[in-house]
């Protein structure tokens, strides 16, 4: 799409195929009347939201805590997960389906086949979806907010598969869910993926998300949170690409709320330039670590291979996390571990119960098993594959009270690169709940299939705490357009941060940021500064009437404007948006 093309939104169904077409993709210089951007926004309690890519809803879960969106439609591949998602979300209507198929079928349904690029198996899954299937998908004009996290064991760090024609498949799915992007162009969207992400394939596929959302006219933002930093005991870096349209705020990322000791993270997308992650905690936050004693400390006792789903908590939370996972349950459900064979409940016997034991710690001698066999304490591969290994630290591992859980993974066994998975006092492997609590869910949250199957819904979800925290940003956003919105309609004077992109025909877009009583306005363009005659609070339309003159002046079109629309704020210093 031409950079200067801008994007419509309306809340109302369309009424046919053209429209559709039309839908995020309008002529040069249309854009939303002051009436309808005041109704938009003060109409709406929460977004209309899509998940796609949903598993068992921490995404949701997270963004529904905070009030800001209300999922009414998800998309997930794997039944067990679609039904954890149906269970915590009974007010979504889940499609359990490859999103490349419910794409199409969406399309077909608009009339708008002919745009559509698919296989020969996704367009004969499609025709299969019966009518009520049919009749529920979303449609164009109704979804404001796309969120998801395509399959990220394609580019994770962990996966040893990486170049297997499966993580090749995986890693394609961000194609995918860009497609959903560009045909619905919701106001919102959000994209979450491991840490790896940007940096795999030289970041190549990163920057060739970020370009496609820019090449849709949207504004853009990427990061890397930490989620320990926003309310749960668990090391867990994601990457994180926010993307708004031309009318709405772009959401600010959210300031971390709890100290959590981890090395400061770059990206770097060029040989001269890095970006550096949302900011550590290096130098304080508001709140303490939260600790694993915080998070699971309260728990009944149980052995390797509990199974009983049901049973009471036995004790009183001892910390404010546990009061709060809680909530009103009365029964512990999921207390259940995965069972050890003989060797490895051998093995994990012989961990010394103190923080940071691991299989270095193993007697180096021969064990007798029960069927008589004697085999080594140490598994042979970990001291000849150390070296290239990390020293397989944390292999065969216990947690430390007062420490962290690492990453939650998919499937936790001893014998793994995250193989700290033994309880810091208990010779077992963590059970789901536990798991769950290190991820931020509730209590109450239910998990479907066996007990693979809710690990592996644990593992890939995204814990709810930081969900909350985007979802809180989100708001932000929202109620900064309303203010907008609301002194236009009274025609008063405005007051914030302006950024203005110019196109061919001199259509501009508006975003804000902050709140300030007098503001300086001007155009920067290769080191020239040029302001208005009035350097103070202005009307926004003479704001952008400066803006817009200058530029057709010195011939600015959108895709060769270099510089920024900045402000002056009295006391506080120079704040930019980049254009």
């Amino acid at each position: 799409m031409p950079a200067h093309i801008k994007v419509i939104y309306s809340s109302g169904h369309t009424a046919d195929a053209a429209a559709r077409k039309k839908k995020g993709k309008c002529k040069k210089g249309d854009s939303i009347s002051e009436p309808e951007l005041v109704n938009r926004t003060s109409n709406e309690k929460c977004l209309a939201t899509l998940d796609i890519f949903a598993g068992c809803g921490g995404l949701s879960e997270g963004f529904r805590q905070s009030g800001v969106s209300s999922t009414k439609w998800a998309i997930e591949y794997e039944e067990p997960a679609a039904n954890a998602f149906k269970a915590n979300h009974p007010e979504a209507l889940v499609f359990i389906d490859n999103c490349n198929v419910i794409l199409r079928a969406i399309m077909e349904r608009c009339g708008d086949i002919d745009d559509c690029i698919s296989t020969t198996e996704a367009a004969e899954l499609a025709s299969k979806l019966d009518e009520h299937e049919l009749s529920s998908l979303p449609l164009p004009g109704q979804v404001d907010f796309i969120n998801g996290g395509p399959p990220c064991q394609g580019f994770s760090a962990m996966n040893r598969y990486a170049t297997s024609a499966w993580s090749k498949v995986q890693r394609e799915m961000i194609l995918a869910f860009l497609s959903f992007a560009d045909y619905f162009r919701p106001r919102y969207f959000l994209m979450e993926n491991v840490r790896n992400f940007v940096s795999f394939n030289k970041g190549k596929t990163f920057r060739l998300t970020l370009a496609s959302l820019l090449e849709m006219g949207y504004q853009v933002r990427f990061g890397i949170l930490e989620a320990g930093a926003f309310g749960v005991s668990q090391s867990r870096k994601r990457a994180f690409i926010w993307a708004a349209a031309p009318e709405d705020v772009l959401p600010e990322w959210p300031e971390p709320m709890h100290v959590f000791s981890t090395p400061e993270l770059k990206i770097k997308l060029s040989e001269n330039v890095q970006y550096a992650a949302v900011r550590s905690t290096a130098n304080g936050a508001p709140l303490r670590a939260i600790t694993v004693r915080d998070t699971i400390g309260e728990l009944p006792a149980v052995g390797n291979g509990a199974s009983r789903t049901n049973m009471e908590y036995q004790s009183e939370p001892i910390s404010w996390f546990q009061l709060k996972i809680r909530g009103n349950m009365a029964v512990l459900t999921d207390h259940i571990s995965k069972e050890m064979n003989q060797l490895n409940l051998i093995r994990c016997k012989n961990i010394p119960k103190r923080p940071g034991s691991d299989w270095r710690d193993l007697l180096d001698e021969k064990i007798k098993l029960s069927n008589g066999q004697l085999v080594d304490l140490i598994p042979w591969c970990l001291p000849n594959t150390a070296k290239r290994n990390n020293q397989w630290k944390g292999a065969f591992g216990r947690l430390d009270w007062q420490g962290n859980f690492p990453t939650s993974i998919t499937d936790p066994q001893p014998m793994r690169k995250v193989g700290m998975c033994f309880h810091p006092d208990q010779d077992r492997i963590l059970t789901v709940r536990e798991f769950a609590r290190s991820q931020g869910f509730p209590d109450s949250y239910q998990f479907f299939g066996s007990i693979i199957h809710k690990h592996r819904q644990i593992g890939n979800a995204v814990p709810p705490p930081l969900a909350f925290a985007l979802g809180r940003k989100l708001k932000e956003a929202l109620e900064q357009l309303l203010d907008l919105s609301r002194a236009i309609a009274a025609g008063s004077r405005w007051s914030g941060a302006v950024a203005c992109r110019v196109g061919m025909a001199g259509s501009s877009t508006v975003s804000l940021s902050g709140r300030y009583s007098r503001v300086s306005v001007g155009v920067e363009r290769s080191g020239s500064w040029v302001k208005p005659a009035i350097a103070s609070s202005m009307d926004l339309r003479a704001i952008l009437k400066f803006l817009l003159s200058h530029c057709r002046d010195k011939n600015m079109a959108a895709h060769s404007l270099v510089g920024v629309a900045r402000i002056r704020v009295p006391k506080v210093g120079w704040e930019m948006s980049q254009i």
